[in-house]
């Protein structure tokens, strides 16, 4: 009886202790495309990322990466929208982004759930390798398939576009489409402008 409760002992310490130990480790950002959420992040914690729903609710959000996961994020861009801080972390299957407020945004009122406020979950829908998010600066710019390829297809002011690599003046990039299809190609990096903390 006395060994079988020591017995019983053990194995509810050693459960509570595995459980302890999973819990423990956080989950971690990761770069892809979670739902309408275009996120990079880079190998110092920067995160950078482009959400966009609906064609009217659009907006930026930069930070860097804290302990278990949870990083403090901050609408940027340029123009009248309001700077508001929030919060992105990192769940099993997705990210949560908490945004106090984001309601308020331009073009967000009628298409932001009030989920936003209090944690929007987003789930993964294709995993990225993006180090940084760009903006096109210019009219157009040619998408070339090599570096050194005169490029047919184009990108466009205001898309954005991930970030692989960097070759001298060149970044190697993809592009999301809104159908989800993802071309990779290589642009001028002065056409481009970074999407990060102001």
């Amino acid at each position: 009886m006395k060994n079988m409760r020591g017995m019983t002992s053990a194995l509810g310490f050693a459960g509570m202790a595995m459980l302890w130990a999973t819990g423990a480790q956080a989950a971690v950002l990761r770069p892809g495309l979670y739902e309408g959420l275009m996120l990079a992040v880079d190998g110092g914690g920067a995160v950078s990322g482009s959400f966009a729903q609906q064609g009217s609710c659009t907006f930026q959000i930069a930070g860097r990466s804290g302990p278990q996961g949870a990083v403090v994020v901050r609408t940027v861009g340029e123009g009248a929208a309001p700077s508001i801080e929030g919060r992105l972390s990192a769940g099993k299957e997705g990210v949560t982004l908490t945004l106090p407020g984001g309601q308020q945004l331009p073009g967000c009122g009628n298409v932001l759930p009030p989920l936003i406020d209090t944690g929007l979950a987003l789930d993964l829908t294709h995993k990225g390798a993006w180090t940084g998010l760009v903006n096109v600066a210019v009219d157009k710019t040619p998408l070339r398939k090599t570096p050194t390829d005169a490029g047919r297809a184009y990108v466009v002011r205001g898309d954005v576009l991930g970030v692989v690599s960097e070759k001298a003046d060149l970044l190697e990039v993809e592009f999301v489409n809104g159908q989800g299809r993802v071309v990779r190609g290589w642009i001028a990096a002065k056409d481009a402008k970074a999407i990060r903390a102001q």
